[in-house]
């Protein structure tokens, strides 16, 4: 007999790089109860954001589409005539229909327009900020309601993980949804003052630390009801590191394609359906819909993701490309070994296509496409037939 649909907490971190942990190596930042949960579960080493940026990798990450695909190419801000829309499916909408209770606690980032708010897109609580740290002041909303019209973003990895407990606690007899997605690591780098100088790695390195401590109490929360059994958690970040934090020495940082801007931390720890240890191959944040749905009995239809369901349970599963989204543009694709660019931001003509064998050269240092011309020319034709797919969408 199958298990039971679980629980599901995905937590989302903001321009968190993939080196910020102790389990990835992080030599000045602590970060135990992350590094816990990533033994505990699985990591997934080649972990792709959905796009350069923010809103179109949040819109993949619950949508399960590429923002290009939903007309959200670019971050959002305040009064941004775009958002997620009417009519959008999310993963929320899809557990919620599944008989799930959802809540969207934290930074939202996808529009601001009354047909763009979390209430709509299946969450049936929201607290929250409707955008991210580099609006000011920024407004707290509790459901439509401006609750706060400066929130202190220092304190606010405590007090939105306060609000996710109490969520947890609430919910807890009945199969729940919670998305709870950080101000932070986003500059401007305030850390809680409880937190502030106790890291190796200055404000940057505090606010991490900061978050490592309080996911560490939502964990505790679940434990505290018997809920670990029964609840997948998901830990990742929207997109790499901007002006720090740690990209593992790898090329670029956001908002570019190469590795070191668009690889993200994504460790995942459920009950009876992952096998402890780690994945190498590539995979993307819009994946995480797709696997959701499988395990939660929460159909949804014409995704770009693929899911993780097999690879979870340490099954080898191949995957199509990962795409990688500059703003509208499809500039990359990951598929195996193989990194292939075709544009570099909005340039076509900046020394390209280039080819990475990513194993061999994690620095995306030298381009072999010369030598490899075959799958330069695979990887390429796939790439434009698939941008012609949400070019027409």
């Amino acid at each position: 007999m199958p298990p039971a649909p679980p629980n599901v907490v995905l937590i989302v971190a903001d321009d968190l790089g993939p080196g910020d942990l102790g389990v990835s190596g992080s030599p000045a930042v602590r970060t135990p109860h992350l590094d816990t949960l990533a033994r505990q579960g699985r990591r997934f080493t080649a972990a792709y954001a959905a796009a350069a940026t923010d809103t179109p990798s949040r819109a993949g990450l619950l949508t399960g589409r590429y923002g290009a695909r939903l007309g959200l190419p670019h971050s959002l801000g305040r009064g941004a005539d775009a958002g997620l829309g009417p009519g959008t499916v999310t993963i929320a909408s899809a557990l919620r229909d599944a008989g799930y209770a959802t809540a969207c606690v934290g930074q939202w980032r996808l529009g601001d327009r009354p047909q763009d708010h979390p209430l709509r897109h299946g969450f049936g609580r929201f607290h929250g900020t409707m955008y991210g740290t580099d609006v000011s002041p920024l407004p707290l909303v509790e459901g439509h309601e401006v609750v706060r019209d400066d929130f202190d973003v220092s304190g606010g990895i405590a007090h939105f993980t306060t609000k996710a407990r109490e969520f947890v606690a609430e919910r807890r007899e009945q199969p729940f949804f919670l998305y709870l997605s950080y101000l932070d690591p986003h500059v401007p780098y305030r850390p809680d003052p409880a937190f502030a100088g106790r890291s190796a790695a200055g404000a940057y390195g505090d606010v991490v630390e900061c978050l490592d401590h309080h996911v560490g109490a939502l964990l505790r929360e679940l434990d505290g009801h018997g809920l670990r059994g029964s609840t997948l958690v998901i830990f990742t970040s929207d997109n790499g590191p901007r002006y720090e934090g740690a990209n593992q020495r790898r090329r670029g940082r956001k908002p570019e394609v190469y590795d070191g801007g668009v690889r993200v931390p994504f460790l995942v720890r459920g009950p009876g359906r992952v096998r402890p240890g780690a994945d190498h191959e590539p995979m993307s944040l819009v994946d995480v819909p797709a696997t959701l749905a499988a395990l939660c009995s929460a159909p949804m239809r014409d995704l770009d993701g693929y899911d993780l369901s097999p690879r979870l349970a340490g099954h080898a599963a191949g995957r199509p490309p990962v795409y990688l989204f500059f703003g509208p543009h499809l500039n990359a694709a990951r598929q195996g070994r193989w990194k292939l660019h075709v544009r570099f931001s909005t340039d076509r003509t900046a020394y390209m296509p280039q080819l990475f064998d990513v194993a061999a050269d994690p620095g995306e240092t030298c381009d072999v496409s010369s030598r490899h011309a075959d799958v330069a020319e695979r990887m390429r034709a796939g790439l434009e037939e698939f941008a012609r797919t949400v070019e027409a969408s």
